[in-house]
């Protein structure tokens, strides 16, 4: 059933005091499996949690491309469907260093993000979508629906864009050393000053989900199937070795469910404390995208 083009995205706020505190508990009590492997010609890092709504897992694949080419495959690889905004793969941190283990990061730029937008339907299967960001001066991007269906620009620049948004120059803490590279569609700004500019990115439109949404806390949204490919130019003089053995995946807005791939002592401690910020305060929405 294609969407009707009055169907708005429904306003949506920071999840309940009870969303917090089950992260908490999770965060406080490690039942992570979290590994992180070098092959040679490539890099996987894979973590899973538990969240309020069940298992949660994420997988973030690095391999090389031509011309200097920095490839990321992150996976949202949770078992059951995607049933809350807590559920989504929404951020990642990571690094590559200019050693093996320390040294000054590679010089990294936003080249790519593709993947497969959904409207999400909890009465209807989830109808395959098309992003297109807004062009100046309007900041409301459009909803299509080419047949067959096409994969979406995600890269977030400019406000209204609210796809993925790259960082650099970071220092995530608690890590050696610090990581200095994010991606995300929220704005995690109980994580400043390691989040997303909240002007460009901050709501839960555009994380990754998986399988089929049949509830109403995901009614309404524009999704991301499964994963997405992002590119990074600046890559070509380091190696896959050179990449941080530390990961830090994001599930949700604040984000409440964080998994550390390994984890860090302290980091956990750190993230606690970020994620109790959260609870009274609810999130900026942007306006509806026009559906056409």
């Amino acid at each position: 059933m294609k969407p009707s083009s009055e169907r708005a995205l429904l306003p949506h706020f920071f999840p309940t005091c009870a969303a917090i505190a089950a992260w908490v508990l999770s965060a406080a009590n490690p039942s992570f499996a979290n590994t992180v492997t070098y092959t040679g010609t490539s890099v996987i890092f894979e973590g899973t949690t538990t969240g309020s709504s069940g298992p949660l897992g994420a997988r973030a694949t690095f391999t090389t491309g031509t011309g200097g080419v920095l490839k990321l495959l992150l996976e949202n690889t949770s078992p059951p469907p995607s049933g809350a905004p807590e559920d989504l793969l929404t951020s990642f941190y990571f690094n590559v260093l200019s050693g093996t283990t320390t040294g000054t990061s590679a010089p990294l730029t936003y080249q790519s993000a593709l993947g497969q937008v959904y409207v999400t339907l909890q009465d209807f299967p989830d109808f395959p979508a098309k992003w297109d960001p807004p062009i100046p001066p309007s900041t409301t991007g459009t909803v299509t629906y080419p047949v067959p269906p096409q994969l979406s620009n995600l890269q977030a620049f400019n406000k209204g864009d609210s796809t993925w948004q790259f960082r650099d120059g970071l220092a995530l803490a608690d890590t050696t050393p610090p990581l200095a590279f994010g991606v995300g569609t929220v704005g995690n700004s109980d994580f400043d000053p390691y989040g997303f500019n909240g002007s460009i990115v901050g709501n839960d439109d555009f994380g990754i989900y998986v399988g089929e949404v049949s509830t109403a806390n995901l009614d309404g949204y524009l999704l991301v199937k499964d994963s997405i490919s992002f590119e990074f130019a600046g890559f070509g003089g380091f190696n896959l070795a050179q990449i941080s053995p530390y990961g830090v995946f994001g599930f949700g807005s604040s984000p409440e469910f964080v998994v550390t791939v390994p984890e860090p002592a302290g980091l956990v401690i750190a993230l606690v404390g970020t994620g109790v910020c959260a609870l009274e305060r609810c999130r900026r929405r942007r306006p509806a995208p026009v559906l056409s």
